[in-house]
């Protein structure tokens, strides 16, 4: 069977963290809001990690992680790839 010409390869029934490659930016942006909520780490250039939580999606190349810093919430955007999901073991 050959596959249908414009039909989206995303797998909507897939475990989460989704990850989506080379579809449009608007399905793209779809699969990573599934991502929003999701605790994440990244490392900057210094070498510096953070802890964060991802609060909504930018763009389609980009998570936006909010994190605490003594109380007081920073925003980071990150690069998808720059990313770590942290296990979440009670799922």
């Amino acid at each position: 069977m050959s596959p249908i010409l414009g039909a989206n390869p995303l797998d909507y029934d897939a475990t989460y963290p989704q990850v989506a490659e080379s579809v449009n930016d608007d399905a793209k942006i779809e699969i990573m809001e599934r991502n929003i909520g999701e605790e994440v780490m990244f490392q900057i250039e210094d070498g510096t990690q953070y802890y964060g939580r991802i609060g909504y999606v930018p763009n389609s190349e980009h998570y936006c992680v909010v994190v605490d810093r003594n109380g007081t919430p920073w925003e980071w955007y990150v690069r998808e790839e720059a990313l770590r999901f942290v296990e979440n073991t009670n799922k």
